[in-house]
């Protein structure tokens, strides 16, 4: 549902094949999306991950959604940690404090801010980090009653380009049309 939800919005997808990841020639793409547990479901990840971060190095932004115990070894281009239990938000309607309001990250294409998260359905997310390398930038945090979590949304740059990890669960809101979950609150970008 959720590449429907982007092609819905004006974004072509390509789901990529395991030949696809093994090859490595992913210039042509503008990002890649690594989907929910795509760690512990696709292997070929696992086993060609360094074209994966060769990929980001050479200019790609990688996004990788909530990942679960199989991803805990090291796949970014620096240490993350998730670990035992990972950390999840299942209060939907807790506060997303934004802690760089002024990152470009957040700026482009379009602002992000605490609203973006409001009228969220069911949850706000699953496998936060409990670690990264301080060679990521945290960019939200959020509570229930359980305590803090920060790793919900950290990126760095590696060469020429990004690495992002995302715990939130945007494949819940998108499905549902919440705004803050697209791009331009909805309109294509």
């Amino acid at each position: 549902m959720f590449p429907a939800s982007l092609e819905d919005i004006g974004i072509h997808v390509t789901q990529l094949t395991p030949q696809d990841i093994a090859m490595g020639n992913l210039s042509g793409y503008d990002a890649v999306i690594l989907g929910i547990r795509a760690y512990a479901a696709r292997p070929e990840l696992r086993t060609f991950n360094s074209c994966l971060l060769e990929y980001v190095k050479n200019g790609g932004v990688i996004i990788t959604q909530y990942q679960t115990q199989e991803y805990d070894r090291n796949y970014g281009p620096y240490p993350l940690s998730i670990s035992g239990e990972p950390e999840k938000v299942i209060e939907e309607d807790n506060k997303v404090a934004i802690l760089a309001p002024s990152d470009p990250a957040l700026m482009w294409p379009n602002k992000i801010s605490a609203s973006d998260f409001d009228g969220w359905v069911e949850e706000r997310g699953h496998g936060f980090l409990r670690t990264w390398d301080p060679k990521y930038i945290a960019l939200t945090e959020t509570h229930d009653k359980t305590g803090a979590a920060k790793g919900g949304l950290v990126y760095a740059k590696y060469g020429k380009g990004y690495y992002a990890y995302l715990s939130y669960a945007f494949f819940r809101q998108m499905p549902d049309g919440v705004p803050g979950s697209f791009p331009d609150h909805g309109e294509p970008s």
